[in-house]
């Protein structure tokens, strides 16, 4: 989603907890954390599933069949859980693409505000709920658009397919690599359509990179490269944040074991981003929008072998995560880099580089350009022309609109379970390589992560 944004996501905006730099953990919480955001991961050729035992959400639940048939000219019925500033920005642009045909009927959310100003947007006759569940009884809603916290995906999802709906959910997918797996095998057991908001996949400029990748103008690629730079203020202190309305904080806690909970927060709850028990950090956040372009184009979808990462809250102060990192990710014929800083906003934009033998392509807002081998000496003075220039800004609205049509055709969303699962997998095998401060390989399982 719109990836500038880092405001009120579905209970909040972006949050943060004390500062506390990951040099500081014990190897024992490192490990623990390592094995929470992976899977089974094997650590000196001993096992430790103690936190990554494979999740098993939904698999008791019978699933629910859908309300009805869509007809082409049907109004889509639409309910929201997160109604936060991304929540709301799906609404405002679904329902301002009039051919897209629907209309939102309900909203949850655990913060009294975000509700209120939600259903005002929708019209002002759009049901009110702090509880999912409670939204998910409604039969007349066709389909949910999940924007909440990435630790409540898992949740959210499997009770949206099981009750019946098609589900468009934010990304990253998921908290983990064993919440995704179990993800994608509770939807398989339905028939609902599912699309994982990573909009690149709908957007045309990277739609046609793709298809002149695929003709083989860049020739083998042994390097492509992935950067993202923004200058982010330190966050506030906690007396400095004045929620307006009531926030249900043991409901947003809910996901969390019992030791993991703490006392209302508000830094925590606006800027959950940045805490290690509610999100993967920028690494996940902004890292899947761009490793997925780089699986898709170039490794069919599929995850890396392994990845390394060095990073750390450097100067933003209350980051639990790190505001700099660089990863690098091995894929069996190429490696790529993934390099974040919010410390400074050079080009003020997202990038990626993919250096072939033949040629180069450069892909960011503006669009994608591909350049032919060899660069001149003398560039500095005459540039080079792009051989291929095509213009296109991000299409959030396309990639909603996708999910639309889908529910009425019943046909696969371009960007389904399996691709944001994959896509994030990348992400959380860079995560544990951090905590642990070694390299992390991902089994051919696509589960088990070991450490040496």
């Amino acid at each position: 989603m719109p990836d500038k944004t880092c405001a009120s996501n579905a209970s909040g905006p972006c949050q943060t907890r004390p500062n506390t730099s990951s040099s500081s953990w014990s190897r024992r919480r490192i490990l623990e954390t390592a094995a929470a955001g992976v899977g089974a991961l094997a650590v000196g050729g001993i096992r430790r599933a103690r936190a990554a035992e494979a999740s098993d959400y939904g698999s008791k639940v019978t699933p629910s069949p859908r309300s009805r048939v869509l007809g082409a000219n049907d109004r889509i019925l639409l309910g929201i859980i997160g109604a936060g500033g991304m929540g709301r920005h799906h609404i405002q642009s679904m329902l301002d693409r009039k051919e897209n045909n629907c209309e939102f009927i309900a909203v949850c959310d655990i913060n009294e505000a975000n509700r209120r100003a939600a259903v005002e947007m929708c019209g002002g006759k759009a049901k009110s709920f702090n509880e999912h569940e409670r939204l998910l009884e409604m039969k007349e809603i066709d389909g949910v658009l999940i924007a909440s916290p990435d630790f409540w995906h898992e949740r959210h999802l499997i009770d949206s397919v099981m009750a019946g709906k098609d589900a468009y959910c934010e990304k990253p997918m998921s908290w983990s690599i064993p919440q995704g797996a179990n993800m994608v095998k509770q939807v398989r057991r339905t028939d609902r359509i599912v699309q994982i908001g990573m909009q690149r996949r709908s957007t045309p400029s990277i739609i046609e990179a793709k298809r002149i990748v695929d003709s083989g103008f860049l020739g083998e690629v042994s390097l492509v490269r992935a950067e993202w730079y923004w200058n982010m203020p330190d966050l506030p202190n906690p007396e400095d944040i004045k929620l307006e309305g009531k926030v249900d904080w043991d409901r947003f806690q809910l996901p969390l074991p019992p030791e993991k909970r703490y006392p209302m927060n508000p830094v925590k709850y606006r800027f959950w981003r940045y805490f290690w028990e509610y999100s993967g950090g920028n690494m996940t956040d902004q890292g899947t929008h761009l490793m997925d372009v780089i699986q898709w184009l170039f490794n069919d979808s599929k995850p890396p072998l392994a990845a390394q990462e060095h990073g750390a809250a450097y100067q933003i102060k209350g980051y639990e995560t790190p505001d700099t990192f660089c990863a690098v990710f091995e894929y069996p014929k190429f490696m790529a880099t993934w390099t974040l800083t919010y410390t400074n906003n050079w080009h003020d934009a997202w990038s990626i580089i993919a250096h072939g033998r033949k040629g180069t392509l450069e892909l960011d807002d503006r669009g994608a350009r591909f350049y032919k081998e060899k660069w001149p000496a003398n560039w500095e003075d005459i540039p080079p022309e792009p051989e291929h220039e095509i213009s296109s800004p991000l299409r959030v609205d396309l990639h909603e609109a996708n999910w639309l049509e889908c529910m009425r055709t019943r046909k696969e969303p371009n960007a389904p379970v399996e691709i944001g699962h994959q896509a994030v997998s990348a992400l959380h095998l860079a995560n544990a390589a951090h905590h642990a401060k070694k390299r992390a390989t991902l089994d051919p399982d696509g589960l088990t992560v070991r450490i040496p």
